[in-house]
């Protein structure tokens, strides 16, 4: 049995994100893992150049490239300065 929203790793790294129509930026993240009612959810925060993550931001579905080549689909939803925040959209598999 596992508790609700158990946390089971925490990721930081260099990475790219991208989105369609978008270049892709290059960021360092942050990102929590946790299981929330039975599937696994990705949350956390990206530092990249504000002039590249804002259309990313514009856009309602993105890609945040890990260092291992792991892909996770991902929404961006804040952005102040360089500092963007994200929730995963896609499932996870391999976490």
């Amino acid at each position: 049995m596992y508790e609700p929203n158990e946390v089971l790793q925490t990721l930081t790294g260099r990475g790219h994100v991208s989105a369609a129509g978008c270049e892709s930026v290059r960021v360092r993240y942050r990102i929590v893992i946790e299981r929330r009612q039975g599937s696994l959810v990705a949350y956390g925060t990206l530092v990249g150049s504000a002039v590249g993550l804002r259309p990313i931001w514009l856009e309602p579905d993105s890609v945040l490239r890990l260092k291992n080549g792991r892909r996770i689909e991902i929404s961006v939803t804040d952005l102040v300065g360089d500092i963007a925040e994200f929730e995963s959209t896609g499932l996870l598999t391999g976490f």
